[in-house]
């Protein structure tokens, strides 16, 4: 019994008439070239503290411009991006000031994660005041070397909406956006 649909099915497509539509040729989407180390400005959603960072965590950024080639917006402003704790460490005894370190990781549009290296504040500084030296000073005092122990540094805050410089990690194709007139 199968033979026999095998048989009309392969006959009906050999009668004249039935031959295959061609599909229409498929035009393929426009791509852009964003090439490697092109420059974001991104800005920090929320704020980020060497008190309550934790190693791994992440970070929430937004592009702060829109990325252009020429009069023509690639990325647009508010795009969601994405980073990283890669060290942290709160300010502690002795003076030592808080410390963190950030990477920005990927920007995201059009359901695609782009890779992305680096992150530089456009603004700061951004570190812990270092309090050591004076908790020396007080440590040479005799019997004031205990108080020394409890003069903390101080803690890195990177307010929301600060503004960071990342590079885009290797050449990524996107989608091209038609230009809107």
């Amino acid at each position: 019994m199968f033979r026999g649909i095998l048989f009309a099915v392969l006959s009906a497509l050999a009668m004249p008439g039935f031959a295959q539509q061609d599909a229409p040729a498929s035009t393929p989407s426009p791509v852009m070239l964003l090439p490697a180390k092109t420059p974001l400005i991104l800005a920090f959603a929320d704020e980020v503290s060497s008190k309550t960072a934790v190693k791994n965590g992440e970070i929430r950024f937004k592009l702060a411009e829109d990325l252009l080639i020429g009069d023509a917006v690639i990325i647009p402003k508010d795009t969601p991006a994405m980073g990283e704790v890669v060290h942290v460490q709160k300010s502690g005894f002795g003076g030592r000031g808080g410390e963190l370190i950030l990477a920005a990781r990927y920007i995201t549009y059009h359901d695609q994660r782009i890779a992305l290296r680096s992150l530089k504040p456009l603004a700061g500084p951004y570190a812990g005041k270092n309090n050591s030296d004076a908790a020396l000073a007080v440590s040479m005092i005799p019997y004031a070397g205990l108080v020394s122990l409890f003069i903390t540094g101080g803690e890195i805050v990177i307010p929301a909406g600060t503004r960071a410089l990342a590079l885009i990690t290797n050449d990524t194709s996107i989608p091209a956006v038609p230009e809107s007139h």
